[in-house]
């Protein structure tokens, strides 16, 4: 992730590996833990450029199937705001993976499939 207010910019970065490694040996949800930590490192970053109160974040999350079965999980920001400042956001996010699912499960994964904006005030 990568803030940039003016002259000042923050990059955090987002170990993915070490990440999904936690989640698996801990027994946690991956895509809910993934969104927590996004959600916590965007509002780092934009603390250390622009210091501020609350956080808007505003976006999409898109799966191929239910969250911890999807192979394929899409991410798009529809806005992001510090105390009233919009930020410009870049188009999106997508992570893919193996697809491990059986073939009974791909045909109807259609009906398993999550599209669910999100709203947070952090």
């Amino acid at each position: 992730m990568a803030a940039k207010n003016h002259g000042e910019v923050s990059i955090r970065d987002i170990e993915i590996k070490m990440l999904l490694g936690y989640c698996w040996w801990y027994d946690l949800p991956v895509i809910e833990t993934l969104l927590d930590v996004l959600e916590m490192t965007l509002k780092r970053a934009i603390s250390e450029v622009l210091p501020h109160d609350e956080l808007l974040l505003d976006y999409t999350v898109r799966t191929n199937d239910l969250p911890d079965d999807s192979s394929e999980v899409e991410i798009i920001f529809n806005g992001i705001s510090a105390d009233g400042i919009e930020f410009s956001t870049p188009s999106g996010l997508v992570l893919r993976g193996d697809d491990s699912r059986g073939l009974l499960q791909k045909i109807t994964a259609f009906r398993r499939r999550v599209n669910e904006n999100v709203q947070r005030a952090l």
